[in-house]
């Protein structure tokens, strides 16, 4: 039987929908995908099915979209590439439109839960104002914070907090819904644009609000996985070596790293929140003490996911595995195999591409370290060498 995947995106540029497919095709999936007509991943040679989603797509005319995607393609598993088509996704689940064909919400939320996991805790696991508690009740060591709903109650969690503190959003991506502040005026102006609406809120009538938290210095490690039912099947992490700037940058070199301690949160996380699918979780790593620190739960897909295959933890094989049948039975307790795979390759670096080529295309780290170029995808090349015209 020909196991499908839909891959669902709302984004155009984002590097881990378009280098994923090869992948998922790789290890046995048809895969298909709904998104704007102008995203990179349209150009994967991996891709056997596209649907085209307008690029102004309100949320009703993307559900639509996708209700026709999915009946054409009857998909096994939804994977959501961004953070719109997630929060999208556990909103048809959760709060489906009004007037929504009752059978039809059945059906959707019958394969989200499946594609995504338990939907108790959708909007805990995203919600950066609601996962710091979630995550210390299921051991999971988080920096100090506290949520404020205006600037006055910012301010004032920022004094016994002490500056430098990170400001966040409910919902954000990329960097994008966070500022690191130092001062007083710092914070005012950013909390007072941050408590702005915005587009990811998806016009809830719940009052914005703030994570005002403690500011940790250290590296930033992340850690991607892909399990089902809250079993973790395969996971590898990897640090930020470069970026494209220091503060909130986009990695540009990653370096593979073991991070026992960050494994371990990941599968407490994964297994406290019953998640399926692919995910990536992010923590800092305190300079000082060597702890790790949860930053935040991604529920999708991220840039860096199809590497796995380097460090011997295939995450799209690792899924098709289990749902053949073929699985082992979930990860021991630390990552087994393919956190042993991880300390084998600790500290092999490689280059992304293209961020760093269109960062600095005279780059020396170019030369001196391996680039993760898709060389079998020539469209797909194009498509990423074209980005230089949009900078």
């Amino acid at each position: 039987m020909t196991r499908r995947l839909l891959l669902v995106s709302t984004a155009t540029r984002w590097l881990g929908t378009a280098r994923m497919p090869r992948v998922l095709a790789r290890a046995g999936f048809e895969v298909a995908l709904l998104a704007p007509e102008d995203s990179l991943a349209t150009r994967s040679r991996y891709v056997a099915r596209v649907g085209i989603l307008p690029a102004t797509a309100t949320p009703m005319e993307w559900l639509r979209s996708l209700v026709r995607m999915i009946e054409k393609v009857s998909p096994q598993m939804l994977v959501p590439c961004d953070e719109m088509a997630i929060r999208l996704l556990f909103t048809i689940a959760l709060k489906p439109p009004r007037g929504f064909d009752p059978a039809l919400r059945a059906r959707l939320a019958m394969l989200i839960a499946q594609s995504l996991g338990d939907p108790r805790h959708y909007a805990v696991s995203i919600d950066k104002t609601m996962l710091p508690a979630a995550a210390q009740a299921l051991g999971v060591r988080v920096p100090p914070c506290a949520v404020a709903a205006s600037v006055e109650e910012a301010l004032a969690h920022a004094a016994g907090l002490r500056y430098p503190v990170v400001l966040k959003r409910r919902f954000g991506f990329a960097g994008q819904g966070v500022a690191m502040v130092s001062t007083a005026a710092e914070l005012t102006a950013a909390a007072q644009r941050l408590l702005r609406p915005d587009p990811l809120d998806l016009e809830e009538s719940r009052a914005p609000q703030l994570l005002v938290q403690a500011y940790v210095r250290g590296p930033h490690h992340s850690q991607a996985l892909v399990a089902l039912r809250g079993v973790p099947l395969a996971s590898f992490a990897w640090e930020r070596h470069a970026a494209t700037h220091r503060v909130k940058g986009q990695t540009t070199v990653l370096r593979f790293v073991d991070s026992p301690e960050m494994g371990a949160f990941s599968e407490a996380l994964c297994r406290g929140f019953g998640m399926s699918g692919f995910f990536n979780v992010q923590c800092i790593i305190d300079e000082r003490t060597g702890a790790a620190h949860l930053l935040e739960i991604n529920r999708r897909l991220v840039t860096h996911m199809h590497m796995g295959e380097r460090v011997g933890a295939d995450l799209g094989q690792a899924l098709s595995d289990a749902l053949e049948g073929r699985a082992r039975g979930g990860m021991p307790a630390g990552g087994g195999d393919a956190r042993e795979q991880g300390r084998r390759n600790g500290g092999q670096s490689v280059v992304v591409f293209p961020r760093e080529w269109l960062r600095d295309p005279d780059s020396r780290i170019l030369i001196e370290l391996p680039v993760d170029v898709p060389w079998d995808e020539p469209e797909l090349i194009a498509a990423m060498l074209a980005m230089r015209n949009e900078h």
